[in-house]
């Protein structure tokens, strides 16, 4: 029943999104009447098939036939990631969506199948990475607001006067926590407020460990020199 009620809320996800993208895109005429077929025929089409019909014809229904024989495979194969439904209905979503949106990409040199789960795998390994690489520098930021706030600060000019490919390896010195919150800062340019809210954290948190980072930035620099 799980799995029925799945595939009913994707289908309707893309009923959606087919409708939308039919408007923007124009039925060729450079097809014969003869030649073009209906949504019950391609059921009978490989789908090697099918994918040269969507792209000559630029009719995204056609892509309906694919959705029917792949959806349910990638929404248990999200599911097997992240053990949580809500979540792999949404990443479902855009594995199916980045397939479409590449199928010109796709050589024939493998399997459509292989070439449809080596989309979803790598997508959901990518997922599960950032998801855990922010859970890090949350808890990191936790630790932060237990301890007693330091009273000097350094300034971000000691940063932005570091060589640039010196700062790439300082970077690469620092734990994936403490390197995502310079980046958020200095390249993102994000606010302590933003960064704040994209780690359900306090400001005061980010601030202690923005400084830190800062410090111990600093601190491997001077070691070098």
């Amino acid at each position: 029943m799980v799995l029925i009620r799945s595939r009913t809320f994707l289908r309707g996800i893309f009923s959606i999104f087919w409708t939308n993208l039919w408007i923007l895109t124009k039925q060729t005429s450079l097809i014969e009447s003869s030649q073009i077929y209906t949504k019950k025929q391609t059921k009978s089409l490989t789908d090697w098939e099918i994918i040269d019909l969507i792209l000559e014809s630029e009719r995204p229904e056609f892509f309906e036939e694919i959705y029917d024989r792949y959806a349910l495979k990638i929404f248990r194969k999200c599911l097997s990631f992240t053990k949580d439904e809500s979540e792999a209905k949404d990443l479902a979503h855009d594995v199916i969506v980045k397939i479409y949106l590449n199928l010109s990409k796709y050589n024939k040199k493998s399997k459509f199948s292989t070439w449809i789960y080596a989309i979803t795998f790598n997508y959901c390994v990518d997922h599960q990475a950032k998801r855990k690489k922010q859970q890090n520098l949350s808890e990191a930021l936790k630790y932060e607001e237990q301890q007693p706030e330091s009273e000097d600060d350094l300034s971000d000019q000691e940063i932005m006067e570091i060589n640039i490919e010196t700062l790439k390896l300082l970077l690469d010195e620092l734990s994936v926590a403490e390197k995502s919150i310079l980046l958020m800062k200095y390249q993102d340019d994000l606010s302590i407020k933003e960064i704040a809210g994209l780690l359900n954290a306090g400001e005061s948190a980010v601030k202690m460990k923005l400084k830190r980072t800062k410090a111990k930035l600093i601190k491997l620099y001077e070691e070098r020199k």
